[in-house]
């Protein structure tokens, strides 16, 4: 079986990034961030989105690359670790299956909207303290734990990363 598991560092109000699309330097975390390396590391899959997979050069992991410009499934020319899939041509199921992944962890990162039914657990940080008013929601659909709720998963544990940054991370599940 597969274990899907979402990794976001938000805002206050839920928020993943600023307007323009970046993460602003307030919301970066020292202890998120190897915390979240950590978790890429021992996944056997990350997804994420195209702009992520330009921004961020692969260090050698095994990537499924969200993206419309493929039908359904490609490999990526230029990163060989790298699939490229669009989601309207093949669901991720389907997608999954087609790369011999039936069991494992698979890790997503950015692109939440398409797993929020999927997940079976997700790791939230949050930076308690800054506020991104116009910036770029984690879930379209309201704040991460608030979607998160409404989608069957439950906080299990909480855990403060960084008192200093007043960051912390809640381990939610599905029961």
């Amino acid at each position: 079986m597969l274990q899907i598991i979402g990794h976001a560092i938000v805002s206050v109000d839920g928020k993943i990034a600023g307007a323009d699309g970046l993460i602003p330097p307030r919301l970066r975390n020292d202890a998120d961030w190897h915390h979240f390396q950590a978790a890429l590391d021992r996944s056997d899959l990350v997804v994420l989105g195209r702009q992520a997979h330009d921004r961020f050069p692969n260090p050698g992991r095994r990537r499924l690359v969200v993206t419309r410009s493929v039908s359904p499934l490609a490999d990526d020319p230029n990163d060989a670790n790298s699939t490229l899939w669009n989601p309207a041509g093949i669901s991720f199921p389907q997608a999954a299956k087609t790369l011999g992944l039936q069991n494992g962890t698979v890790a997503i990162t950015g692109v939440f909207d398409l797993f929020v039914d999927l997940f079976t657990a997700f790791e939230l940080a949050e930076q308690q303290i800054l506020l991104l008013p116009t910036g770029l929601p984690c879930f379209s659909a309201g704040h991460p734990r608030l979607v998160l709720a409404q989608h069957g998963l439950l906080p299990q544990s909480w855990e403060i990363l960084d008192s200093h940054a007043a960051v912390t991370l809640t381990h939610w599940q599905r029961p």
